[in-house]
Order: C-alpha cells, then structure tokens, then sequence
C-alpha cells in the first residue's frame, strides 16, 4: 500500500517580547501539502494555504485576535491559543452580526495537550465582525474582515489544521510581499469595546449550537457508530458507494475512544517548554548566514518527525495485527487524563483482538506537525472487522514520556469518506491471487522456509495444530518425495467473518509417481500489505 505523507517541520522557540509562552513557528518549505491555516499573532495576519501540484493558493488577510497578548491558560484571560488545532465546522445559526458576522467556525481548543496542562476556556473561533476589524480586538477568537471570510468560505472544512502562534517564518507561505490592507494597533477605546463586546461563547454553548443545526453534518468530531450488520457489511465495501454511505455515520462503540479530549480540569498538569534568547558572543555557529542556521534547525529536528510518521504507520499496523505491542504506543497516564481509563481501553480492545478473525485498516495521507511541545499526526483511515466498517480522519497527539520517548496521550476521530475502500477490493483481487500463486511455488518447490511464512503461527492444516507440526509434517514428506507439480483451478473468493475463502481444484503430482486430485479451501486475513493462511484442508475429488 502506498502511504503518502506530509511532514511539517517546526522549531518552537519563544519570544521575549510577547510573553515567555509566546510561540514562534519555523517552516520549510517543503512542508505544505494540502491545506494550512497560519495565524500570526505578532504581525496581524491570516494565511489559508492549498497546494496543487507544484501550485500554492495563498490567500492572505489582515486579523485581529485577542486583548491580550501571550497563550491563552483560563477561561476570561482575554488571550487567543497558540498551538495546533483544527476546524470543527460551521456555524451558521443567527449571531450578534456585529461581534462576530454573520457565521464562524469553531476550533477544537481546548485540545488534548490543553487539557493535560491545565488549560481552561472554549467558544475559541475564525469569525468576522460587523464593522471593519481595524483598531478592534476579540475576547480570544481570531477574526478577519467579513469580506474576506465570505471569500474563504468554499475553502474552510471540517478538519482542516490552524497554526497559531506569536511569529510564523518560512519561505512558502509568503509569495515575496503579498499585497495586504494593515490592521491598525488596538485603540485604547475600541468600537468593539464602545458597543460592549460579549465574551466568546463557551464549548458548551458552541455544543447547543451544534445540536441546534448549526453545524453542517458530520463537522463534529462526537458521536458514536452503531454497529452494522456483517451480511450488509460484505455487500456495501465491496460497492462502488459504500464510502457515500459511511460519511452518514460516526464512530464506532467497538472502538470504544473518545474522539474529544475531556474538558475535566486537570491538576499538576505538565509545564509547558520555555526558552529564552540570550545575548551571547559572536560563535563560528552564529556567524553562519542565516539561511544555513536554518537548514540545520530543520536537519536537527528531521529524526523526530520521521519517528512520528513511521511510529503512525506502525501504530495501524500494531493495530491491525491485533497485536499486543498495540499498547506500547501510548503513555498510560496521559492517556487516562485526556481519553478515560487506559486499563478500560486496554481491556476492552484485547477482548475484541482475542474474538476478532481479522481486522483490515487502510491509511493514506499521513500528515505530521509540531505544536509546542508535541506533535500531531493524522491520516485518512479505513477500517473493516467482521462485525463493522468505519471511515474517517484519526487525530494521533504525541508527547514524550519520562524516557523521552514519543508516546500516544490522545486521540480524535473526524467521521468521513475517505474514499479507501477500493483497497480491500484490490487487496482481494490483485493482491490475493498473487500471493497463492507465490505460496503454490514455495510448495512446488519444497522451499521449507518460504512455505512456512505463509502461514499464522496457529494454523490449521487438517488434522494439524499449529505451524510447528505444519512444517514437521511437510519436512517428513518431502524427504521421501518431493512435489513436481501443483496446479489450482476453479478459484473462487468470497469476504467473510473468518476472513477470505478461497476454493479451488487442486491438482498434484511428485516425484514417485503419485497423483491425487481434491478440494482445497484456505482461509486468509490480512497481513501488513499482503495475506497470510490461518487456516487449510483438503478434500479428495
């Protein structure tokens, strides 16, 4: 399967002159794929970002955020978050035209990292105002001209990422000098402040809202899927508008995560990193041209966004294998504060590893990036159990633990069509002839080695138990008589609760002159990008 990914490298540094937590983000450029929403708070300005090929879209605004300056930490502080976060849809129910536009689009603050350090507050979103935002503040919110968030509206989707920091540099997200309107410094007396700006609503009020119509279908990353029915399973992904239909519904209760962080108060939470720029000496290091301190910054942080990308990959993998090295993925205790129970969690899926055949998870789109003091990875995800299928975008947030190493302590899921299911009807009709055809010549062959990697530890092969006596039994043959022929004919499959059936005639013939003629029937599941048997037995004909 091919995964295709984006990495954002981000070097988190901190201003002196905006606060000790402010946040500064460094991008290279060949960090965009997709879309990107940047919000720099230091200079006023509002970047959506999308690329096509080797095109960017720029389209740059003048913004305004909150009255005061540093990361927002509590509900009231008057201050606009700094980090990653994402769109969570729009909303479109009548508001105070003149304090927010005529729609906004509500972000996912507080995230998960939010919550494990003790952050407080909600209702943070992209809108507009009623009068041209110069000389005007928000209560935390970020806003842009009502012109322009008309003009951004086809653009803004659910799920679509939001950096905001205090400075954002790279040589991408600027096409030389874009032409912008200014934003003039906040006035002492504000109209905003003249007509009584309310305080951004809360998270809850932004759920009634929700609840109420106001956000489109699917914008919310809440909810649970209800289970489908295997019989209706197997006829809708084998569909050409399975994907159309699974847009409709939300998460699964087998999967049993939450797909919001809790909004619980969390005590001791972690300190966020701080850094301060000190006046130092000229160094050989610092004499360096500024372009080639940069590529270093970059060079240094590498190694950690390629462990995120491919611990993402291995992550569905752990997950797909039913494996328990799925559990060494996540810190214990972070987890429990932002998603329930680990021991819950834990229980629950090794109840469904030890029941379930087989699981099938398809990713594409691996998207990484830095906030401060963590990272995000998400991806499209495509996942199908005898029992149900699902489809979405899954949020993965990364910290290192006490060992310094990077551990998942939450997770998100964004209900949608990801339009992945063509690749378990190609893993069944390409992927699947191809590998019996190689375990038809590792047999052939009596290649004893590569005849057992086709194979579960566990599997049954008629009357045997397990590779061990697979293996046993073949080597006790074929040091008497060595196959000359294996041919299969008739092949026929079909997807069901115990995995792939495959039936076919099989013809075969030795070395001694014996010949017999029979029914073979293989049950296979999915294995990484292949297949592998759990399950043979033969019938003569």
């Amino acid at each position: 399967m091919q995964f295709k990914t984006l990495v954002l490298s981000i070097l988190t540094v901190f201003s002196v002159s905006a606060g000790a937590n402010a946040w500064e983000v460094h991008l290279p450029e060949s960090a965009l794929d997709e879309s990107l929403i940047l919000v720099d708070k230091g200079k006023d300005e509002f970047f959506y970002l999308e690329k096509h090929g080797n095109e960017i879209t720029r389209l740059h605004y003048p913004s305004i955020h909150g009255e005061k300056e540093g990361d927002k930490q509590v509900q009231g502080d008057l201050k606009t978050p700094e980090g990653v976060y994402f769109v969570r849809g729009k909303i479109q129910v009548p508001l105070d035209f003149e304090m927010y536009g005529d729609h906004a689009y509500p972000l996912n603050y507080p995230n998960p990292i939010d919550v494990l350090r003790g952050k407080t507050g909600g209702g943070i979103w992209i809108h507009s105002k009623g009068n041209p935002i110069a000389g005007q503040v928000t209560q935390g919110c970020v806003a842009i001209d009502l012109a322009d968030i008309k003009a951004l509206d086809k653009y803004l989707q659910a799920g679509t990422p939001v950096l905001i920091a205090q400075g954002i540099k790279s040589s991408f997200h600027k096409e030389k000098e874009l032409e912008r309107r200014e934003v003039q410094s906040p006035a002492p007396e504000s109209p905003a402040k003249e007509h009584g700006e309310a305080p951004a609503l809360s998270e809850a009020e932004a759920e009634k809202l929700a609840e109420a119509g106001s956000l489109g279908a699917n914008a919310l990353e809440v909810a649970e899927e209800k289970e489908q029915d295997f019989s209706q399973l197997l006829n809708s992904f084998m569909s050409s508008d399975s994907s159309e239909n699974a847009e409709a519904k939300n998460e699964q209760k087998e999967q049993g995560e939450s797909s919001e962080a809790s909004t619980e108060e969390v005590q001791s939470a972690q300190d966020e990193e701080q850094a301060v720029i000190a006046a130092q000496e000229p160094t050989e290091e610092t004499q360096k041209p500024a372009a080639a301190q940069e590529e270093a910054v970059y060079a240094d942080n590498s190694q950690d966004m390629d462990f995120i990308r491919q611990a993402t990959l291995d992550w569905n993998n752990a997950w797909a294998d039913r494996s328990e090295e799925f559990f060494d993925f996540y810190d214990t205790e972070k987890y429990s504060r932002t998603s329930g129970s680990f021991e819950k969690f834990k229980a629950q899926k090794q109840g469904l590893f030890s029941t379930l055949s087989w699981i099938y998870i398809a990713v594409d789109d691996v998207e990484v990036l830095e906030g401060p003091g963590y990272f995000v990875s998400w991806f499209k995800q495509y996942y199908v159990a005898p029992n149900h299928k699902t489809e979405g975008i899954r949020r993965l947030y990364w910290m290192k633990d006490e060992t310094g190493a990077y551990k998942v302590c939450a997770m998100e899921w964004l209900p949608r069509a990801v339009k992945l299911e063509h690749t378990l009807t190609d893993k069944i009709q390409k992927d699947a002839p191809a590998f019996i055809e190689k375990w038809r010549l590792a047999w052939e062959q009596a290649d004893i080695n590569a005849y057992a990697s086709f194979y579960t530890e566990h599997a049954i092969q008629d009357t045997r138990r397990g590779l061990d006596q697979i293996i046993a039994q073949k080597q006790e043959v074929w040091s008497v008589k060595k196959p000359t022929k294996v041919h299969f004919s008739n092949i026929t499959m079909s997807m069901e609760k115990e995995g792939l059936i495959v039936r076919m005639v099989q013809d075969y013939e030795d070395n001694r002159g014996y010949h017999d003629k029979g029914m073979k029937v293989l049950t296979m599941i999915p294995k990484g990008d292949s297949w592998i048997i759990s399950k043979e037995w033969w019938r003569r004909l």
